[in-house]
């Protein structure tokens, strides 16, 4: 079986530069998420049902990982399970060999230092736009207003929800939940 791999970093990107060229593929599998984990959704459920003899096709190294070493261990599980994975871009086939593990190692070096330059880009967008008063930061989504409001509530005993009940209700992790937590205290501790 040919299983085609598409990967764009946010739901708002074009996927048909990708799937244009993945027409052979019996089954393609998209994820709408960053490379920076190897832990995705459709790359796993693809994972899972790769067999001996079977094929990926992936546009470009970079789509498959962001990192060398997330590439190679892909590859690797890959490969040992029997399937060939193509990279259309380059023209190649990994088959794990010296001469592939080489080359794959030299593409996802590029990639990563490509994410590297993009991440030194942005930040150096953001502190040109922070020196000139420009700089707005990412705009609060609605879930986490949503929950600064039902914290400030609950902190001022208007509400008796429980912290995980707040999450619920307003869709957010653990994580923003405490952050936010902490600023309104902080915000009420001023005033």
């Amino acid at each position: 079986m040919i299983f085609g791999y598409v990967r764009v970093s946010t739901k708002e990107q074009n996927i048909e530069r990708q799937t244009d060229v993945l027409t052979a593929c019996d089954k393609i599998f998209i994820d709408r998420v960053s490379a920076k984990s190897a832990d995705r959704p459709e790359l796993n459920a693809m994972r899972q049902q790769l067999r001996d003899g079977d094929t990926v096709r992936v546009k470009s190294v970079d789509r498959l990982a962001r990192n060398t070493q997330d590439l190679l261990t892909l590859l690797a599980e890959m490969t040992g399970q029997g399937v060939n994975v193509e990279f259309i871009d380059n023209k190649m086939v990994f088959d794990n060999q010296p001469t592939s593990k080489f080359m794959i190692t030299l593409l996802g070096a590029v990639a990563e230092l490509e994410r590297s330059f993009i991440r030194q880009r942005q930040s150096e967008g953001i502190a040109i736009a922070k020196q000139k008063k420009r700089y707005k930061g990412r705009p609060t989504s609605d879930n986490a207003l949503k929950a600064q409001k039902l914290i400030t509530e609950k902190l001022a005993g208007k509400l008796s929800l429980t912290d995980a009940e707040i999450m619920q209700l307003s869709g957010i992790q653990h994580a923003q939940f405490y952050r936010l937590k902490k600023e309104v205290k902080c915000t009420i501790t001023i005033i």
